[in-house]
């Protein structure tokens, strides 16, 4: 893991952490997969 360069790693620049450093909580009640710990997910929702 890490083989994106810093300088163009859009993850890391965006959020301050890589895709596998991000925490998982509750479900999105609209499609059902796990909302992050910046409120997002896969839906575009927020989570709400």
């Amino acid at each position: 893991m890490g083989d994106v360069p810093p300088e163009i790693n859009d993850h890391l620049r965006l959020y301050g952490k890589e895709p596998w450093e991000v925490s998982y909580g509750e479900e999105c009640p609209l499609c059902g997969d796990p909302v992050d710990e910046f409120n997002l997910c896969s839906c575009g929702s927020g989570g709400t």
